[in-house]
């Protein structure tokens, strides 16, 4: 399975207002994991899957995401700019092709990752569900993000670790 960028993000994943369940202003919690790119950086499926829900709208009115039906889970690949060409509902996607690129929002431009188990159905966010107001089958994304970066590191593939300009969470 491949990383959903093509590097690593120089600026972890892991720490800061960019991890998994980083608290939020306003009292939630933080729903994935932020790898910091350039926007218009390419977007790849992490497995094999179905686009389940085509681009939507995520967040303020013009940020938007895609969510893909991995066998086992579930990945929402949001603050994305755009689909790739011929990404729709129903899109039969592999492991590693570009399925979206990298967005901005305010000013910062990164692929917002999250991942569910699969294992309930309806949307994806759920306002009352406290402290992530996401669905209840949400996992950490963190290892699953670390097994792809670990595969990558092992194929001695040259990575380029990129962030954008002001990226400092």
């Amino acid at each position: 399975m491949p990383f959903p960028l093509p590097f690593i993000p120089k600026l972890s994943y892991k720490t800061g207002g960019r991890k998994f369940g980083a608290p939020r202003a306003s009292g939630r919690r933080h729903a994935g994991c932020d790898l910091i790119a350039p926007a218009g950086t390419e977007i790849f499926a992490v497995a094999d899957g179905i686009v389940t829900e085509p681009i939507t709208i995520f967040y303020n009115n013009n940020v938007k995401a895609l969510v893909i039906q991995h066998s086992g889970f579930v990945a929402r690949y949001c603050e994305i700019r755009d689909a790739a060409p011929g990404i729709k509902r129903g899109s039969q996607v592999r492991a590693g092709q570009v399925v979206a690129y990298v967005g901005q929002m305010f000013h910062m431009a990164m692929l917002h990752f999250e991942v569910y188990a699969g294992a309930m159905h309806g949307p994806l966010t759920v306002r009352a569900n406290k402290p992530f107001q996401r669905r209840g089958d949400l996992i950490d994304p963190t290892t699953l993000l670390d097994r792809f970066a670990s595969r990558v590191l092992q194929s001695h593939e040259p990575i380029e670790p990129i962030a954008s300009a002001g990226a400092v969470l």
